[in-house]
């Protein structure tokens, strides 16, 4: 009999429930009989993140504080789903508001995982075409964003130097623009 794999939950539990996070801890049992447990996952929202193209290919960043990180971070605009969301695509575009005021035509690229080992979530990756600003961003005092625009080739060095520190939005950054036909990638 061939296996897949996959391991068997013999019991679940969660340990921390609240409106950010989510930690379960299952008993596992793996393909062989070997027991691991406590097997600690996160149960996170889905993501989205944008990437967002003006008409000249110029890449919105947005700049704002990072609790975890204990520092300013660079990154692409994202964030939660909401609860009761299902389109990543209406999420995103309401995180794009949010976060620097711009909306534009968006597409839904793909997914990720950020940790699969880990975490249950996934990440959508969203194209935003022809990006303008149409509103001010939203106040709010958890989160003071900043926003600026680079040129692709600025945000690909930036990605590749290490000033874009987010891996999934490395990642998210250049799926989008080899989707966009902004880079291209050889095969090797």
């Amino acid at each position: 009999m061939t296996s897949d794999g996959k391991w068997r939950v013999t019991a679940s539990r969660h340990v921390h429930k609240d409106r950010w996070i989510s930690l379960r801890a299952d008993d596992c049992v793996t393909d062989e009989g070997a027991v691991v447990a406590p097997y600690y996952v996160l149960e996170y929202r889905d993501w989205v993140e944008v990437v967002a193209l003006d008409a000249a290919d110029n890449v919105l960043l947005v700049r704002q504080y990072r609790h975890g990180l204990g520092d300013v971070s660079l990154e692409l605009p994202a964030g939660n789903m909401d609860p009761g969301e299902t389109d990543p695509v209406e999420a995103a575009r309401r995180e794009l508001l949010e976060e620097a005021g711009c909306a534009g035509t968006l597409t839904l690229i793909g997914e990720s995982r950020p940790n699969a080992a880990s975490h249950a979530n996934r990440t959508h990756i969203i194209l935003a075409r022809d990006v303008v600003r149409v509103a001010d961003p939203l106040d709010d005092p958890g989160e003071r964003i900043e926003s600026l625009w680079v040129s692709a080739a600025e945000a690909i060095r930036m990605a590749l130097a290490g000033e874009l520190t987010n891996g999934m939005q490395v990642a998210a950054l250049l799926r989008g623009l080899v989707a966009a036909g902004v880079a291209k990638i050889d095969s090797i």
